[in-house]
């Protein structure tokens, strides 16, 4: 009897002030939760909270399901009655058994609204981080990029473009690594194989950027920009006339200066070294003797060197 006499007193021990006050804390946290949900900011905390507002409810519900009052009949008897009617607890247990999948499903309703609202801005953090390494503003383009990953964390566009960005700040590993993981999640990007076989080049892994570059070939054969890098590479590895077949290629494809010219410069350093007037190969000079080549990609800064 003691057990029972003391759940009857905690059930009991709420009055209907407490009850509403406890809904009312429950409506708080759910609103709170559903505004953190549709801003997309600490969303784990926001589940958490939408959980414990449900378990309130669930806890008011069943607290105004049990209580009882007892009322004397007589001098030796007692009798217990229910507080709320029988109509209004049968509904109470209808939604006692209901509430957790609504609530999940609302949840989840919410979540994907959400997140279909976010993926929608994807698109313009990556166009503001474009802009921003333009004008080489290079943290600010990596804040905007990260936003997009933040988002959409399986995005190879969005790998591409933080990548090209630690290029710029002289980061080539964590940009190889970048590019590695922009062509696991989308392995069409011909940019990505681009950039990952200059960066190869200027390590000397020669091998593995000719792979790049052949990739490249065969989703845009005729892509300059391509054809004057794998040069290049050919040229380092010492496979002088296939790096001249491919400098030639680039001036038959295009008179663009961001192409037509290094490719003039190379050619004429090969054809020096050919002939035994010029020097030997080892390094193999850009037109402004800094060891770099240019790239024109539209996806980097006009002007923006690349070590090769």
């Amino acid at each position: 009897m003691k057990g029972a006499e003391l759940y009857e007193r905690l059930i009991n021990w709420p009055d209907r002030e407490m009850l509403i006050v406890l809904l009312g804390a429950a409506i708080a946290l759910i609103v709170l939760a559903s505004v953190l949900l549709a801003l997309g900011r600490l969303r784990l905390f926001a589940r958490i909270i939408g959980v414990v507002a449900v378990v309130m409810i669930m806890l008011d519900l069943f607290l105004v399901l049990e209580q009882t009052d007892t009322e004397k009949v007589g001098q030796y008897i007692s009798v217990t009655r229910y507080r709320a009617s029988d109509a209004l607890r049968f509904q109470i247990q209808i939604v006692l058994l209901s509430l957790p999948a609504v609530a999940a499903s609302v949840m989840a309703s919410v979540l994907a609204i959400t997140k279909r609202r976010l993926r929608s801005t994807v698109p313009s953090h990556l166009k503001e981080g474009r802009k921003l390494l333009v004008l080489g503003q290079h943290d600010a383009a990596l804040a905007e990029i990260n936003k997009a990953l933040e988002i959409s964390p399986y995005l190879g566009e969005a790998y591409f473009q933080r990548g090209c960005a630690l290029e710029a700040v002289a980061k080539p590993d964590l940009a190889l690594d970048d590019f590695d993981r922009a062509l696991r999640c989308d392995p069409q990007l011909a940019h990505a194989y681009l950039h990952r076989g200059r960066l190869r080049t200027e390590r000397g892994d020669l091998d593995a950027a000719l792979a790049d570059f052949d990739q490249v070939m065969n989703m845009r054969p005729n892509d300059a920009e391509c054809y004057l890098n794998r040069g290049i590479c050919l040229a380092k590895k010492g496979m002088l006339s296939d790096a001249t077949d491919d400098f030639r290629r680039v001036l038959k494809l295009t008179n663009h200066s961001d192409y037509a010219d290094p490719a003039r410069f190379y050619l004429d350093q090969l054809s020096g070294n050919q002939s035994g007037t010029g020097p030997l190969l080892s390094h193999l000079p850009s037109p402004n003797g800094s060891g770099h080549a240019p790239s024109a990609s539209p996806h980097q800064p006009p002007n923006q060197d690349y070590v090769l």
